[in-house]
């Protein structure tokens, strides 16, 4: 067996409130066949070409500190751009390689 995710879980004594303070905050609930369990997702965040890799094996995360610099300098002919997600002071692109996903992320500056 080999990992693929890993998901927090932790106990609360109001399961609709629990539920409601997330969807309040952006996220979606998922439903699950089990009434003592609730789920939420942040939504699809990756490109699903990113997920259908993710599927097959686990991605490495790298925080960098620019993006674009990172192009530059690390960029392999045969990598493939699989998409960019900007949210919540956080841009991440997801990479194809030939050693599987990459996914590079750096902080951004909010707007006020």
């Amino acid at each position: 067996m080999q990992p693929r995710r890993a998901t927090p879980m932790y106990l609360v004594e109001d399961m609709d409130d629990a539920r409601l303070r997330y969807v309040g905050l952006g996220f979606v609930p998922m439903p699950t066949a089990d009434d003592g369990r609730c789920g939420v997702s942040a939504g699809q965040t990756l490109p699903p070409r990113a997920v259908a890799l993710l599927e097959d094996r686990p991605a490495l995360y790298v925080w960098v500190e620019s993006l674009e610099d990172l192009r530059i300098a690390a960029w392999a002919e045969s990598d493939t751009f699989l998409g960019e997600v900007s949210m919540a002071g956080l841009r991440e692109w997801a990479v194809e390689t030939d050693n599987g996903l990459l996914v590079f992320a750096e902080t951004t500056a909010r707007q006020h």
